[in-house]
């Protein structure tokens, strides 16, 4: 007895010959469209965007100054060979440091008071073989590359929020993070730069808490100023130089009598001299 399938098969002589191949053609296509599908999402698992290079933060810490809150922080990385090559062709690159703070509520969603951010661009200008860093209205030349990213590695007297955004006495989540702004390269480069891992250029966030001093109002403790170096004491007078003595005579502190010691020269004469010694001269006659 024949199954219950074959029953409702209606075969019409010729037609499966003339199907078969466009079968076939359905089938082949079907299956390399599902491998193509598998290899792009393969590849985009594995994209080099995932393995972008990073930037190592060392330092981060806000100061109060003043009035203000600033941010002290420290990166730390290398410019890779194609985007130094790119910044010698001319194209600037823009690296933009990003903060946030948040402070959390049991009963509703989490306080973000502070979310800022500042670009830093960075250039070459060929004619002068320079390196310029700008960042808001201020422009640095550098004759160096390493000291032009020293100083866009060191993140120094940056107003992040002011008093008004924050509370005294309590605690918040700080956030910062430092990357390459991709949006402002060249068109031709964005695109360029998805797909390749030395243009992906950024940081992990680093978080940390912060607590608000209570004592804002309190004046700020002066710099101790450095200990006075005493004076070296004046140096004595040079002695007068000793009179040269004469060969053959004794020397003049023996021989030279004191002042009280000393006779007239006259009481010398008489006394040496007696008058037996003394010689009259002939009296002449008249």
């Amino acid at each position: 007895m024949p199954s219950p399938l074959r029953l409702f098969v209606h075969r019409v002589p010729g037609r499966a010959t003339r199907e078969a191949p466009a079968l076939a053609l359905a089938t082949i296509l079907r299956t390399w469209a599902i491998a193509a599908f598998l290899l792009l999402a393969l590849g985009l698992g594995h994209s080099p965007r995932a393995t972008a290079q990073l930037i190592e933060n060392s330092e981060a810490k806000i100061e109060y100054q003043d009035g203000d809150f600033e941010l002290a922080a420290a990166f730390d990385f290398d410019l890779p060979p194609a985007l130094e090559d790119a910044l010698h062709k001319g194209i600037p690159l823009y690296f933009v440091v990003e903060f946030q703070l948040t402070r959390p509520r049991w009963y509703w969603f989490d306080e973000k008071p502070v979310n800022t951010s500042r670009s830093v661009r960075l250039s070459y200008q060929p004619l002068t073989r320079q390196y310029r860093v700008s960042t808001g209205g201020l422009q640095l030349p550098f004759n160096r590359l390493k000291g032009a990213l020293q100083f866009i590695q060191q993140v120094r007297g940056w107003r992040v929020f002011e008093r008004g955004d924050v509370r005294r006495g309590e605690t918040y989540h700080a956030e910062l993070r430092m990357r390459l702004d991709l949006s402002q390269l060249p068109k031709p480069f964005q695109i360029n730069a998805v797909n390749t891992r030395e243009w992906n250029l950024s940081s992990e966030w680093k978080r940390f808490n912060y607590t608000v001093p209570t004592n804002l109002d309190a004046p700020q403790p002066l710099p101790t100023p450095p200990a006075p170096v005493p004076a070296p004491p004046p140096a004595a007078p040079p002695a007068p130089p000793a009179a040269p003595a004469i060969p053959g005579s004794a020397p003049a502190a023996a021989s030279a009598p004191s002042a009280d010691a000393r006779t007239p020269f006259s009481q010398t004469v008489s006394t040496v001299l007696s008058p037996s010694q003394l010689v009259q001269p002939a009296s002449s006659q008249p």
